[in-house]
């Protein structure tokens, strides 16, 4: 069912009636949702069946003793999304044009487990009072009528290991034996009375490669009557393991579960990502790099689908990206399986963002959540590593709850209870992760090399005002030059963000405006990419844009708008993200991104030529070419050519640059930089502008 009422924050009842197939006689009848936002109560017959809590999490009620087989039946759901009754209080010490409804609000404690779906910096009434606008509710997922035997499979928890075994002849230290151990937790419903002696068989089998090998197993058990829970345990012999699709390929296998007359088969990998004291990573033993994005597919999950994620993903994979940060929300389901197949590792955060309230009401529902988050996604090959809350720290209220501290401790003890083998990390600003977002988060003015950077960058970017055509869309054409300072703020363009941080001119018209902004942020970002590049491993260990696309119409810090529109900043990222990248850190102190390169005539630039190699392999007999040359002029000034190995996983500076600016010219300087393969394939290119002022 798909409906569209608007920004309505209350209550919506649903019906509808249905008959039961004559192939489900004799079986269980269960009633399963997909997804229900945000309290639904259901009805089956005039009988209450409960209630579930939850935007994500589906859930399911047996229904067997109330069907009535030859007649219609009826399925009520009452679903509540109301707004979050917490208190806005105004916390904006800037001078900026914004009237005081829309000047920067923060909450004193969200009670609803919705993160980005109910509070986030981009979205309808961003940073304002309010900040709730855009209400995402209703049945946005399947609701389905189920049938089961009377003894059946409920559900299966997996658990990879890569086989180990000490050399003790060789060298003493353990190695991998080539195998692969694959345990899983079945569990089982025996509706039966009495108990039931039989068997759980397992056959694993290749999924997505060529291989002939089935291996079988299976277990005696004995099945009391209700809910069992059993562990039956493989080895694979010569397995293939997952890895990104960057450095090998995702192999995935099939587990086909049989018990009584209940059969199920899951898609599994097995790998090993672990990270070390210094927050770096390692898939299945070997040192990687996360070239990363943060993706959230849209505010309203009825929206998301496989097209879309098809997309999405196909596009990333040609911008070199291997790894995926979902924060602060919880996708469907197939996007994570699409990640599987698509070999695109996951950091999942658990949808807690801002300002929480952190009282035993909210811990105790929240728990229940990060469970059912857990289970339903620990089994996903693609399962990198967790945060149970994306930014508990990050406001400014003297007296904010303790979430970092009760909340967040809380959270990860039950999800470590689920998953007790990944990465589980708490909060944002913590434990080597890091936000950095030049001229939107932090100054546009920053010096980066007196920065102190941790390991793992979970968001990095800027921020732009998207095409004039979508922009059209959602702002009111007498609000938009000039612009209307309420409503631009309410629609997410931050002032203080654009004037005081990243300090972008406005221009003479709308359309010079919105190019300024977006190519700042082209610039901006290009050079923290860059930058963050070159301190590979020292300590940069993951970096994540911020983010993909924007999730509702907004000026937002998307690579695309909601309408999919690229910014100018797509290509500028396209170009650096590459696995190959040759890059110039140039010399000047201060260090600062985004803003023009300016030297005076007689004046020498300098700079490192860097060269990333995120291979696992070393690229042999790479061509480097570097040359600067005037912006209007082919006449090559200076240059350098050499044949250099680039070690695997890598980055090292190569060549230094020095030049004395010219004292007969007045404009702009390009560097020119190039890397090619052994074959004379271009495998990057860059570029610098250099200013020549007078």
């Amino acid at each position: 069912l798909e409906e569209e009422i608007g920004d309505y924050f209350g209550t919506i009842w649903y019906s509808r009636t249905f008959t039961v197939p004559d192939y489900m006689h004799e079986e269980r009848i269960f009633l399963y949702f997909e997804g229900v936002d945000y309290i639904a109560d259901v009805w089956v017959n005039g009988e209450y069946l409960g209630q579930n809590e939850g935007i994500f999490n589906s859930f399911e009620f047996e229904i067997t003793h109330l069907v009535k087989w030859d007649e219609e039946n009826t399925i009520i759901v009452k679903d509540s999304a109301p707004k979050d009754l917490t208190e806005y209080v105004q916390n904006d010490h800037d001078e900026t044009p914004m009237s005081e409804k829309y000047k920067f609000h923060q909450s004193i404690g969200i009670t609803q487990i919705k993160g980005h779906m109910v509070e986030a910096m981009h979205r309808p009434g961003s940073m304002t009072s309010f900040r709730q606008d855009g209400n995402s509710g209703g049945i946005w997922g399947d609701v389905k009528l189920i049938s089961r035997p009377p003894i059946h499979i409920q559900y299966i928890k997996s658990y990879t290991r890569i086989g180990y075994k000490k050399d003790w002849l060789g060298d003493k230290q353990d190695k991998p034996d080539g195998t692969g151990l694959a345990a899983f937790d079945v569990y089982i419903s025996n509706g039966m009375k009495q108990a039931i002696s039989t068997e759980i068989n397992l056959s694993v089998s290749a999924f997505n490669f060529e291989d002939d090998t089935v291996t079988d197993i299976s277990r005696k058990v004995v099945l009391q009557p209700g809910d069992n829970i059993f562990k039956i345990t493989i080895t694979i012999p010569d397995v293939r393991l997952w890895w990104t699709w960057d450095h090998g390929f995702p192999h995935l296998y099939t587990a086909a579960f049989g018990v009584e007359t209940d059969q199920i088969t899951m898609n599994f990998g097995v790998k090993e990502i672990t990270t070390d004291e210094k927050g770096q990573w390692y898939l299945n033993g070997k040192h990687i790099f996360l070239r990363g994005m943060r993706y959230i597919s849209s505010l309203w999950m009825s929206e998301a689908n496989e097209e879309m994620w098809k997309a999405d993903f196909t596009k990333m994979l040609d911008m070199d990206i291997n790894a995926i940060r979902i924060g602060s929300h919880v996708e469907r389901d197939g996007l994570y399986t699409m990640c599987d197949e698509m070999g695109l590792l996951m950091w999942q955060v658990f949808p807690l963002h801002y300002c929480i309230s952190d009282s035993d009401d909210v811990m105790n529902r929240a728990c229940d959540m990060i469970r059912d988050m857990g289970m339903m996604l620990t089994n996903h090959a693609c399962m990198g590593m967790w945060s149970v809350y994306k930014e508990p720290e990050i406001y400014s209220l003297p007296d904010k709850p303790n979430v970092y501290f009760k909340l967040c401790e809380i959270l990860k003890e039950t999800l470590g209870s689920v998953d007790p083998v990944r990465w589980i990390h708490k909060g944002d600003y913590r434990e080597g992760v890091q936000n950095i977002m030049i001229g939107s988060c932090q100054d546009g003015d920053l010096d980066v090399h007196t920065a102190q950077i941790q390991p793992n960058i979970v968001e990095f970017g800027s921020d732009s005002v998207p095409c004039l055509e979508s922009l059209k869309k959602f702002i009111p054409e007498d609000k938009l030059w000039p612009p209307h300072w309420d409503t631009w703020q309410y629609w997410g363009l931050f002032y203080y963000n654009q004037f005081r941080r990243a300090k972008v001119e406005m221009g003479n018209s709308l359309e010079e405006f919105i190019h300024n902004t977006q190519k700042y942020e082209a610039l901006s970002v290009k050079e923290q990419i860059e930058f963050l590049r070159q301190r590979k491993y020292q300590p940069v260990a993951s970096m994540f844009l911020y983010y993909w696309s924007d999730a509702c119409p907004i000026m937002g810090s998307g690579l695309l708008d909601y309408y999919r529109k690229p910014y100018e900043v797509y290509d500028a990222m396209k170009a650096v993200y590459t696995q190959v990248l040759i890059s110039l850190e140039w010399e000047m102190e201060p260090h600062v991104l985004g803003r023009e390169k300016k030297y005076a005539r007689g004046q020498r630039f300098g700079g490192k030529v860097w060269v990333n190699n995120d291979h696992f392999h070393t690229v042999k007999n790479a061509q480097v070419h570097w040359e600067i040359h005037r912006e209007s002029s082919q006449e090559i000034l200076t240059e350098n050519t050499f044949i250099r190995d680039l070690e695997e996983d890598s980055a090292a500076v190569i060549d230094t640059i020095s030049f004395i600016i010219p004292e007969d010219y007045v404009g702009n300087y390009v560097v020119e930089m190039c890397v090619r393969g052994e074959d004379s394939k271009i495998l990057s290119t860059n570029s610098c502008v250099v200013k020549a002022c007078i």
